[in-house]
């Protein structure tokens, strides 16, 4: 991360922690209108970050903007911040106008559009068109965080040149890194909670199955993280370092939750605890946007189709730090 990303991450993290508390979150959840929030967030300018300084953003790159999407994650920012701030970007970059104050959904191909209900707009793929459309959510929201599994939509604002890859690679991205900030929130939940909480006369920490257990959840956290910033690189989303990313970030999910939440017993999934807040949000992205293994046969067709000789040679070329 550079000095103009650290900057603004931090600032955009002193934000986050007075604006999204617990309690506002809960607030939204509990159908309370989210309208001042979100004008919050966008006055703040932060959803404009990847737009260039001429058109009123700050001229970030992918990788610049990739910690804002983060912290959106590890403060569980129920409105979607993170996924309007890379379709503006998406849009500007050909020119088209998009409403003030607009709230994006990214909507590629997936059985759950989380904050699908939060939006009064979307970014869709009609036959392979990113199309800008005025959209409402229906269907089940089942974690309840304001996803559609339907989207209703309604006047066309914008259509980009033919990609049937951006929106989908795009949606995957922002998800995978969603993920990593939950779930580094949800890592340090349970080293504080395994420190505070007494069993047996000591601290939960002090068992070495308990030891045991975090240090798997730290590494799956970690790897997450490495995976969802190796998709935020060059000037536009690469399939391969998507595929990476959300394969990575899927099948950590499961063993992150799991772990958390076996940690917490059962004080972790009751509504008064902050826990499930968070958990809820990485099972419904685990969902979103193609599972583990639809990735991960996509990695697999594009080693096929390297030219690379060796897997090895193939993971330098294409997802090491720094490569093209």
């Amino acid at each position: 991360m550079n000095e103009v990303g650290n900057f603004l991450a931090e600032a955009f993290c002193r934000q986050l922690a007075g604006l999204v508390t617990p309690e506002a979150i809960r607030a939204v959840e509990d159908s309370a209108s989210p309208g001042e929030l979100w004008r919050t967030l966008d006055d703040s300018g932060f959803a404009d970050a990847l737009l260039p300084e001429a058109a009123g953003g700050a001229g970030l790159d992918l990788a610049q903007a990739f910690p804002l999407v983060l912290a959106a994650g590890e403060y569980c920012v129920p409105l979607p911040f993170a996924e309007t701030m890379v379709a503006r970007s998406m849009l500007a970059a050909h020119g088209a106008d998009v409403p003030a104050g607009a709230a994006i959904v990214l909507a590629g191909p997936s059985a759950i559009i989380p904050c699908g209900r939060l939006a009064g707009y979307a970014l869709v793929d009609r036959d392979g068109v990113p199309t800008l459309v005025a959209a409402g959510g229906s269907g089940s929201d089942l974690f309840r965080t304001g996803a559609a599994t339907e989207l209703d939509e309604g006047e066309v604002l914008a259509t980009l040149p033919r990609d049937p890859d951006a929106v989908l690679l795009a949606a995957a991205a922002v998800s995978a890194a969603l993920m990593a900030g939950a779930m580094a929130r949800v890592l340090e939940m349970s080293l504080r909670y395994a420190g505070e909480r007494q069993q047996f006369g000591r601290s939960l920490g002090k068992f070495q199955a308990i030891q045991q257990q975090l240090a798997v959840l730290a590494e799956q956290v970690l790897s997450t993280q490495v995976a969802a910033r190796s998709a935020f690189t060059g000037s536009a989303f690469d399939p391969i370092r998507v595929a990476a990313a959300k394969c990575r970030a899927n099948e950590a999910a499961t063993q992150v939750c799991n772990i958390a939440h076996a940690i917490h017993g059962a004080i972790g999934v009751t509504a008064e605890f902050d826990l499930q807040l968070y958990t809820r949000r990485i099972k419904q992205w685990q969902l979103a946007f193609g599972s583990e293994s639809y990735w991960g046969a996509r990695l697999g067709q594009a080693r096929i189709a390297a030219a690379a000789g060796t897997t090895a040679d193939f993971l330098r070329r294409h997802l090491a730090t720094g490569s093209e």
